[in-house]
Order: C-alpha cells, then structure tokens, then sequence
C-alpha cells in the first residue's frame, strides 16, 4: 500500500497524477535524445561539448562505481572467511530469547528445472540453521498445471527432512488485479504463509521472523542466513524493522559457457550491485533478486506485503518500503529526522546465480535481449517514485517532510535517472560522435594531417601539437571520441572483475570454513560448495582469466551498452506510457546443465 491503510498508491490506479507518471521516463529519454540530435544538426562544436558533459558524468560516475565495487570485493573476501554462526551462537549465549530467530524463503517460479531448484534447496539446507529455523514456500504457479504439482511434491518430499518446514503455494492464473509475474506469486504465497503459521507467528517477536525472496537458481551461501541473523539481531529494533538485507549477487554460475556480450552484462551487474551496497553516501542500495526483511516490515500495514501490478518486484518493494517508513514517522508523530527511513543492509557473503544462456549462441543472445527488456520494466520504478513522492508532499506538505526524507526520495530518483536515462543518453551521444569522426578522421589522414601531427609532436610536444589552430578541430575531436572510451575507469572495472571471478573460480568466496570434527582436529573441508572448482589457479590460468575478461570489456561492451541497454529502454519506456504496467513477464533461459 505505502499510502495508509486501505489507500494503495499505484501507477494503475485511475487519475491524472498516475498517468503523467507514466510520461515521465519517456519523456527524460527521448526528450534527451532529441536534443542530442539536434545538436548535431545545428552546430558540430555544441554537440561535442554535450557529449562531452554526457561523458564526464558517466566517467565520474563509473568512477565511483570501479572504487566501490573494488572496496565491495575486498569486504566479500573478509566476510567468507568469518565464522558467522559461531559469532551467532555468542549472541545466543548472551541474549537466550534471541533463540526464537526465525527463516522463512519464499521462491517464486514457473517451469523451472526441477534439478536446478532441488540444487538451490539443498544450498539452503546446507545452512547450521536449517533444520531447526528454516522455513521454505516453493511459490508455484497454478498455470504450470499438473507437472508443476507433481514437481512440487518431488522436492518436498527430497528435501522435508533437511528444514523446520517446506510447503508449496499455487497462485492462481487471472487473479483480478494480478499482474503475471514474480510479484503477485511473492504476495500469494506471503499471505498462504501467514495462514499456514498464523498460530506460531501471533507468539512470536515478528522482527526476529526473517523473510528471504530467492529466485529459483540462486544458491545462497552455508553461512548468509547466520549472516543475516546476526547482523539483523544486533539492530536496535525500530531499525531491523525498516531494513532490507541484501548478498552480493554473482551471475556467475555459467560464466564459461554463456556468450562474451552476456558475460560483459554480468561484469556490470557485479560493478553496479556490489558498489551500491558498498557506498549508499549518494544514493541507497536496491533490493536486487534475492534479498531477506523482517516480518515486522512486510506485515506493517502501510506496507501489506508485495504489491501484485508490478514486474520489478525486488526495486518496487525497496521503494514501496521507503515511502511506507517515512509515512510510519508521520503517522506516529515521531520526528522524522530520528525516525529510521527503509535502507539496504549489506551482507557480503556472495549468492551465486545463472547468466541467461539457452541452446546456441544465436538463442542464448535472443534470450537475454528478452530478459533485458524485462528487466528495462524496471523504468517503471522512476515513475513509481515520483508518484509516491508527489504523494507524499500532498499528503503531508513540502515543510513538514524532513530533510532526510527530501534527500532520500531525491537519492533515489537521481541514481534511477542516471542508470536508465544519462548514461543510456551517452551512449547514444557517443556512438553518433564516432559515427561523425569516422569520416572526418578518413580525410584528415588522407590530407596528411598524420605526417603533420607526428612533426609537430616531435618538434613541440604532444600538448602543444594537439593544441595547435593548425590541427584539424574535428580530427581532435575524432581522436578523443574513439580513443576516449580507454580510460582508467575501464582498466578499475577490470581489475574489480577478475578479482571476484579468480576469487570465485579458486572457491574463495563460496569455500566452506574448516569444521571441526572433534577437539583436538580441525579438518578444511575445501570442497567448493557453489559449482566452483575451488582450486587455487597457477600463473597461466589467471593470466587466462584476465585476458578474457580485458578482451570481453573491450570487444563487447560497447555493443552491451546498445542491444541490452539502449534498446531495451527505449522499448520499455514507449510501452510504460502507451500501455502503463502492463507488460508480458518472460522467464530467463538457464543452460540445462546445472
């Protein structure tokens, strides 16, 4: 709801503030692409100093991205060597009440692999907590029929023994008001759970009940869900409350197999998510596919669970909560800048999941354009939040808002902004100024101009050549456009991925910790527990591994940028205004070899 009890704040709700919402990422994208070419057309100089700018503002924020993402690699390779469970046992120790944490995982999907999600289970139940905590809901789809049933019925009665409990929901097809997708599965299987439990749930502490959204491919750390209960127990209460809880998401399973420009997407992924949780000083971390909260939030009633119109479950309900926290304050009475506002706490010990990969190279390609586009739904969320926003400020009034909550809703329109619109922007800026060089550069070599700047770089220098009136203003602007792009921030972005993907590959980051068998001997148990060899690499096998993360950024990532980004946006954008939320949900293809 995040908008009061019974008063739920939607892009599909009828009215003219929902319907500008809609308008609005179209308009910043292709209003932002206009003026572009425009530029172009009227004065070469003005559209080189617009790309210009477009490039600054990506590089400086790919920047902070590559540093982040480097500290958010270092803080993994820590967290994977700590012993969380016996750190969580002293809390028990101390706090005997703490006893009563309770897990309950939810995984949404349909026509799923059936040993790809038995493999996903037993991660799950290869957590110290498992059978005494935890608590798994396969949220199955109704519409997958008789085989989705019987599917259910073999997992449960595989893995029963191995948790506290392990249950199936069916969410009916064409639920009014349902939106086919992860969402509106999340929220069915949510309140068949809160049935199911009601009993046990009306005892308990409902913010030490841990809620856990996986996608069905994701294999979570032995250690995250004692991670999890530690990191959320030391909280004080209000703010474990109002917190989601989130592990580095690493799309890595099949990272040999799936094509280069597929692979180049799960690079970016990394950067982005592992640096928006490393550094949320300018704008907060998202919930991103599979992610953990309290109860205590998801049951509060301006939140209500997972709303069920939407495709992008995992940033709507991160929004949706933010929104729901900052009215709690006002609802309350307390004063907003000492209320705690949603955020996303880390937890840096990595989930591993699939690139989207089908059968052949031509398909697999296909099947991420898809998955991109779906993904691009997404666009949807800036128009969420400047609904909830707009809301707000005519619920409560501009001045009687905080300042943190002005900035936070600001925070967040600003990196949904930069991520789906500027940076999309400039690469639609940069691709036309290499498509403007090309030529220019083509004349200015057969003029000479080569032989001249080569000259001028001996006898003066190469500032005092590239300054010169005498040199061909477009040629320099050629140069810097198609040279430009080999940046530090390139060669930081590199380095952040083949530290994770050697860490990965030499089972570092999914290793069990050495278990002690009996008192006197401790025994490594070195077997890689996520699909990793776990065997540390020699010299030419990193050496082979950096070279082909370098050659898929240089070769591929211009074309990711275009076909999973650009385009993707630009279609979502156009089908958000024309059609609002509703939109066909695709399952991503995972390769059959798991």
């Amino acid at each position: 709801m995040a908008g009061g009890p019974g008063k739920i704040i939607s892009l599909s709700n009828s009215g003219s503030l929902p319907r500008f919402c809609t308008c609005i990422p179209f308009a910043l994208l292709w209003g932002g692409l206009l003026i572009v070419v425009v530029c172009a057309s009227l004065s070469q100089s003005c559209f080189y100093v617009l790309t210009a700018v477009l490039s600054i503002f990506t590089m400086s924020y790919s920047f902070d991205m590559s540093i982040s993402s480097l500290i958010g690699a270092w803080r993994m390779r820590k967290a994977t060597a700590e012993d969380w469970h016996g750190k969580l046992e002293g809390i028990f120790k101390q706090q005997p009440e703490f006893e009563d944490v309770m897990h309950i995982v939810i995984i949404p999907n349909y026509k799923e692999d059936e040993q790809m999600m038995l493999r996903s289970l037993e991660y799950i139940a290869a957590s110290p907590m498992a059978k005494h905590s935890i608590k798994v809901v396969l949220a199955m789809e109704a519409r997958e029929g008789a085989s989705g049933t019987e599917k259910a019925e073999r997992l449960i009665a595989l893995t029963k023994h191995q948790f506290a409990d392990i249950f199936a929901t069916f969410h009916p097809a064409n639920l009014p008001g349902d939106l086919t997708g992860k969402s509106s599965n999340t929220q069915w299987a949510y309140r068949q759970t809160l049935n199911r439990y009601s009993k046990d749930l009306s005892q308990r502490d409902i913010s030490r009940v841990l809620l856990s959204v996986a996608d069905a491919d994701t294999l979570w750390h032995p250690q995250y869900f004692s991670a999890l209960s530690y990191t959320a127990l030391r909280m004080p209460v209000e703010q474990r409350c109002w917190s989601f809880f989130q592990a580095p998401m690493l799309l890595f399973r099949n990272l040999e197999s799936a094509p280069a420009i597929t692979r180049v997407t799960g690079y970016a992924t990394l950067l982005f998510e592992l640096a928006g949780l490393t550094n949320q000083t300018i704008a907060p971390a998202f919930c991103y596919s599979s992610y953990s909260m309290t109860l205590a939030m998801a049951n509060n009633p301006l939140v209500d669970g997972w709303d069920r119109d939407v495709i992008a479950e995992d940033h709507h309900m991160f929004c949706k909560c933010f929104f729901a926290s900052i009215r709690g304050a006002v609802v309350s009475q307390n004063e907003l800048h000492r209320a705690p506002i949603a955020k996303v706490e880390p937890i840096y010990v990595p989930s591993t999941a699939f690139l989207v990969e089908s059968d052949g190279y031509i398909s697999s390609c296909h099947a991420r354009f898809q998955q991109a586009c779906r993904h691009s739904q997404g666009v949807a969320e800036l128009s969420y939040t400047c609904l909830q926003y707009i809301s707000l400020i005519r619920e409560c009034g501009f001045f009687k808002l905080s300042w943190s909550a002005h900035v936070g809703s600001l925070a967040i329109l600003y990196k949904m902004t930069a991520v789906h619109m500027v940076n999309q922007v400039e690469a639609f800026a940069v691709i036309l100024a290499t498509s403007f060089a090309i030529p220019s550069l083509l004349r200015w070599l057969l003029a000479g101009g080569f032989s001249q700047l080569v000259d001028k770089v001996a006898a003066e220098g190469i500032a005092a050549a590239l300054g010169q009136q005498s040199f061909d203003g477009v040629a320099r602007w050629s140069i810097f456009s198609i040279f430009g792009t080999i940046s530090p921030v390139l060669v930081l972005m590199i380095c952040t991925s083949y530290v994770v993907v050697s860490d990965l590959l030499e089972g570092k980051l999914t290793r069990r910790r050495s278990e002690k068998v009996d008192a006197k001997e401790d025994v490594d148990v070195s077997r890689d527990v996520q699909g990793f060899v776990g065997k540390t690499m020699n010299f030419g096998g990193k050496l082979k591994t950096l070279s082909s993360i370098c050659f898929d950024y240089i070769s591929w990532a211009h074309c990711t940028l275009i076909f999973y980004g650009l385009l993707p946006v630009m279609i979502s954008t156009t089908k958000l205004m024309c059609n609002g939320q509703k939109c066909e949900y695709i399952v991503a293809a995972k390769p059959k070899q798991v």
